[in-house]
Formats: structure tokens, C-alpha cells, sequence
């Protein structure tokens, strides 16, 4: 199985100027998290909650964790970084959501990986990689601004869950938006063609 290093966000931090140690060097290891065959397929479809995803939990050790959850990960990856162990789950080679562990042995974050795996809303189901106008249209979502080292950039909270813009194909006004703590950037700003690229039960620093 090929490696995959998972990073989120550092790109926009970056353009934002920030720097995060774990953003220059990573160890990536691939963990079976089971030596017994893959469980039976299960009807169940799993979706991330603000302190869950399926049996996995915000708090709980990752020692405890089940080695492999029908229908949701049979294939664990471990990237070591100074700052956290993020353990990305697998399923039939595809990523379906980091964990973050900030070196206290638990699950700190539990982010979403691709679109595979989404959060219920009232409007239907929300997966990274959608637009990101779904995200403002929720009822009660709010701005935060989340300061790092000398810069900072913004999210949105929903019911205690963490959205953030895929930054990969956003024009330079959103982009230096993002990066001004003072006030969100405005709606306008925020075209059909701007993604959702992190979604999450917290943020991943």
C-alpha cells in the first residue's frame, strides 16, 4: 500500500504566512490495524459528529480504539510530527478521516478525509469538496478567527463542528481575507467555484 501523507490546511497557512513545525517534516508509517481478515460489509453509513465517527470518539485513548469497523476504516496510517500524531483511517485504500493525537495518547480531532465520509444538515448531507456556500447557508453556522504563531486564518462552527476553505483554487482577494483578523470575509467573495476543504470536530493545531 502506497503512503499517503495527510496535511490539512498547511497550504493556506502558508499563504497566510504562518509556519507550523509540522509543516517542514513528517515520519509516515503504514499500521494494519488488524492482522484477521477484513469484517463483513455493513449496511450502516457513518457521519462525523462534533465528538464523533461511528465508535470512534473525541477523548477516548487511541490504544482502546477497534481494530477494524465494518463499513468505515480496516487500514490505519501513523504520521509522526512533532506537534501530533494524526492516524488516518483507511477503507479499501481510501482515506476516510484523520484523527489528531496532541501527544496525550487520545483523540483530540477527528477530521474528515475526501468526500467520503459527511455531516448530517438539515439541508442533506455536507462532504469537503462541495461548495462552500452550503456551509454559510446553515442556520446558526457562525465566523471564528483562529490565531497561529504571527498569523491566523478564519473558520466556520456548526453545531461544534470545525468548516474550512479549500484554498487551492480561490482568488487572491478571498485568499488575503482568510488571513485578516479584524472580520470575516464578506459572502460576495464566496463563489460557486470555493470548496469546502476541512471539516472537523476541532482544528488541527
Amino acid at each position: 500500500m502506497k503512503k499517503i501523507y495527510i496535511i490539512p490546511i498547511i497550504a493556506l497557512m502558508t499563504a497566510c504566512g504562518g509556519h507550523k513545525s509540522n509543516s517542514s517534516s513528517s515520519d509516515t508509517d503504514s499500521l494494519p490495524v488488524a492482522e484477521q481478515s477484513a469484517p463483513e460489509a455493513a449496511s450502516e453509513v457513518y457521519s462525523l459528529t462534533a465528538d464523533s465517527i461511528g465508535p470512534v470518539r473525541v477523548g477516548d485513548a487511541v490504544a482502546s480504539l477497534p481494530q477494524a469497523v465494518a463499513n468505515l476504516y480496516d487500514f490505519v496510517l501513523t504520521t509522526s510530527t512533532p506537534d501530533a500524531m494524526a492516524y488516518t483511517f483507511l477503507l479499501q485504500d481510501i482515506p476516510q478521516f484523520t484523527i489528531y493525537d496532541f501527544m496525550d495518547g487520545r483523540v483530540d480531532v477527528i477530521a474528515l478525509e475526501g468526500d467520503a465520509r459527511g455531516v448530517v444538515t438539515p439541508s442533506g448531507m455536507i462532504h469537503v469538496g462541495e461548495p462552500f456556500t452550503k456551509v454559510l447557508e446553515l442556520d446558526g453556522v457562525v465566523s471564528e478567527f483562529a490565531a497561529i504563531d504571527d498569523t491566523g486564518i478564519w473558520y466556520w462552527k456548526w453545531h461544534d463542528l470545525y468548516f474550512g476553505v479549500d484554498e487551492t483554487e480561490i482568488g487572491e482577494e478571498l485568499a488575503a481575507a482568510l488571513c485578516e483578523g479584524k472580520l470575516p470575509p464578506a459572502g460576495k467573495l464566496f463563489t460557486t467555484s470555493v470548496r469546502i476543504g476541512y471539516i472537523a470536530t476541532g482544528l488541527p493545531f
